[in-house]
């Protein structure tokens, strides 16, 4: 048997992650033939079968599971290998891509990277900011900002702190409908609310927890953004988290002293990515970030 080379596990590596040769042959910009070849000589070398090939995609072998976490170390040390030689000692350098659920990604971490960008000029920062929380197992972030801690597999979790839910509608939405003084009142009332088909997850299905024995949804969209403005136009009323509501006066808080859904906020890594000094970088940044809206996010 012959020892693997890097390049070939590099090809091995994506093909694992995505499951199919066209969407590895993109990620690393060669032809689907020239996936295939480099598949074909591993296996040969390690004279074993490391891939199922079916119709609809690649999927790994019991050779092929045993091999992953193998070849992750190799590529977190060559990722280090390739950071510590750069030249820039003091600086951070590559991209990092982070997930984030879209609110958070695009209130507090897009308008905080001009300070991390002043400190490390040569970061770059690919942002997945969406309800369905990306993949760290398939390495589609290197990052993870989630309210689905990750139970399984070799990641470095923190808290990040609670993000609290409050009720909200518009002031025209609540002068035209009965009058709500507690949560029994909620029966009569339309409701803006996430798509809950899978493209979101499931720790978003709280208006569920709150309207008994079901709500009546006016209005559903996989974006936190297109439901508050639905709920501004007077459509419905929406749960929302108070960054997401902000202090303009088309909403108004019904409960303003009452969250009435609480939800933790989670950041990973894959743990033999955390020790390479442009992840750690974002993280802490990412960690500074929270730490300084404590009226937003609840102490962990």
């Amino acid at each position: 048997m012959k020892a693997p080379e890097w390049n070939d596990l590099r090809y091995f590596l994506e093909l694992a992650r995505s499951g199919k040769i066209s969407l590895t042959g993109v990620k690393l910009g060669v032809q689907h033939s020239t996936v295939s070849r480099r598949i074909d000589k591993l296996e040969a070398n390690l004279k074993t079968v490391l891939f199922d090939r079916q119709r609809n995609g690649y999927l790994l072998t019991d050779a092929g599971r045993a091999l992953v976490p193998h070849a992750e170390k190799i590529e977190a040390a060559v990722l280090s290998a390739m950071e510590e030689s750069s030249g820039y000692t003091d600086s951070v350098v590559g991209t990092v891509r982070v997930g984030t659920p879209e609110a958070f990604g695009i209130k507090f971490l897009s308008p905080s990277l001009a300070s991390l960008y002043a400190q490390h000029p040569n970061l770059h920062v690919e942002l997945i900011a969406q309800p369905q929380f990306p993949s760290l197992s398939s390495r589609e972030v290197e990052l993870l900002v989630t309210m689905e801690r990750p139970t399984v597999g070799r990641y470095i979790v923190s808290k990040l702190g609670t993000v609290n839910y409050f009720l909200f509608g518009s002031p025209s939405y609540l002068a035209s409908h009965p009058t709500i003084r507690s949560i029994e009142d909620l029966g009569a009332h339309s409701f803006i609310d996430y798509v809950h088909d899978g493209h979101v997850s499931m720790q978003y299905q709280f208006l569920s927890e709150l309207v008994q024995p079901s709500p009546r949804r006016v209005f559903s969209s996989t974006s936190v953004l297109a439901q508050r403005t639905a709920a501004a136009s007077g459509l419905g009323l929406v749960l929302l988290a108070r960054f997401v509501a902000g202090e303009e006066d088309d909403l108004v808080s019904i409960f303003p002293g009452e969250p009435l859904i609480t939800r933790t906020l989670w950041i990973a890594a894959p743990e033999d990515l955390f020790r390479i000094g442009r992840i750690r970088n974002v993280w802490n940044h990412i960690r500074s970030v929270v730490a300084a809206h404590p009226n937003f996010f609840g102490q962990t």
